[in-house]
């Protein structure tokens, strides 16, 4: 099965992403068609 990064890119206090991302992963994975994963850029811990 193939694999989905939704990313959420902004890292800002008060950011809007992941709202919109967190919509976008429950909607793709209603799908089945693959795997979906929500990668959120603050929670990865880059420098």
């Amino acid at each position: 099965m193939v694999n989905i990064g939704i990313i959420v890119g902004s890292t800002r206090p008060g950011r809007f992403g992941i709202q919109p991302a967190n919509w976008v992963s429950k909607l793709a994975k209603q799908r089945g068609e693959a795997d979906f994963e929500l990668v959120d850029l603050e929670k990865v811990g880059l420098p």
